[in-house]
Order: C-alpha cells, then structure tokens, then sequence
C-alpha cells in the first residue's frame, strides 16, 4: 500500500524527465539533507558534496515504493554516505566554524537568548565530534531530524534494539564529554 503517494507520484514523473517535479522534490529534500549531513561531517562543503552524491543515488535507484517518507530514504542515503565518507577519512577531527544563522531562525529571540542557543548548539557540536561516527549520526537524526529509534534503525542498518543502545550511549557519551570539556 503507498501511503506517501504523492511523494511516489512526484518521483515517479522526475525519473520519466519531468524536471518540474524533480526541482520540486530536490528543493524539498535538500535542506534537511544537506543539515543531516553537514552535522554528522561538520564541513559545509563536504555536505554539499554528500547531498549531490545522494540525489544521484536517489535517482540512479529508481526505487521508491512510497510505503514511507521519501525524506526517509534520502536520509538513509545521506547517512550511509557520511558514514562512508568518515570510515575511509584518517581524520575525524571536525571543524565548527559556521554561523548558525543560515541554518536556524533566531528571529522570535531576543538577542541574549539568541547568543546563548548560537553558544549552547556551538558546544554540543564541537562535543559531538568526539563521538564515533554511527553515535554522532544517531544523535544528528535524533536531536536535529526528530527521527525515532525506529527510523534511526533504519537509516544506519541496524535492528531496533541495537539503535536504541547506540542512542543511549552517544547520549552518555556526549553528556560525559560535555562535562569533561565544562560545557554543563
């Protein structure tokens, strides 16, 4: 049964050369996508390569069956390609030097609250990058995506009580470096 059938109608007509519908589903996909992919690797630029790589994926597959969110599948690709990226990279050691106003709306914040998110959201990122990747990818699709266990499970290739304990402990493993570098 499709229950995302717009989305599967959508698809269907990009991959018959309708490129109305393909710009359309490339605008709605990317900025959760290229924001997936841009915490998990904390470099804007390689998060825009990781998101290209994915709509070509994407579209070279040819399969989507509609039975859940297109965005679902594209954040497995997204995942499973910044994962890939980290595995054959020798150095892990991320760089944060972004400015959060591009990425979130800060408008309906006065300006301290505003300077005390851009530190706080500043902190865990430069703690999540201690984190093994699968832990900081969890945590990406978790705390910025709202994903649950189940999709989280999902998108990386693991079974629901595995993802779970992997959530768990990059949240321990967060807390505790958090505490470590005096971020609480």
């Amino acid at each position: 049964m499709l229950v995302h059938k717009a989305e599967a109608a959508a698809f269907s007509a990009a991959l018959n050369g309708d490129t109305k519908s393909a710009r359309k589903l490339i605008a709605s996909l990317s900025p959760k996508a290229h924001a997936l992919a841009w915490r998990i690797l904390g470099e804007p630029s390689e998060a825009e390569d990781i998101v290209q790589a994915a709509f070509i994926k994407l579209f070279e597959a040819k399969q989507y069956d509609g039975k859940a969110a297109l965005s679902t599948y594209m954040h497995t690709i997204v995942t499973r390609l910044c994962l890939d990226k980290l595995r054959s990279s020798a150095n892990h050691k991320l760089d944060y030097g972004f400015e959060y106003d591009e990425l979130f709306s800060v408008d309906k914040l006065t300006p301290i609250e505003s300077l005390e998110r851009k530190q706080s959201d500043s902190n865990v990122q430069h703690a999540m990058q201690f984190l093994n990747a699968r832990q900081r990818a969890a945590l990406a699709l978790w705390a910025y995506h709202d994903a649950g266990i189940p999709e989280i499970a999902k998108v990386i290739g693991l079974d629901i009580n595995a993802a779970h304990q992997l959530l768990h402990r990059a949240k321990i493993n967060l807390r505790k470096k958090m505490e470590h570098l005096g971020y609480e």
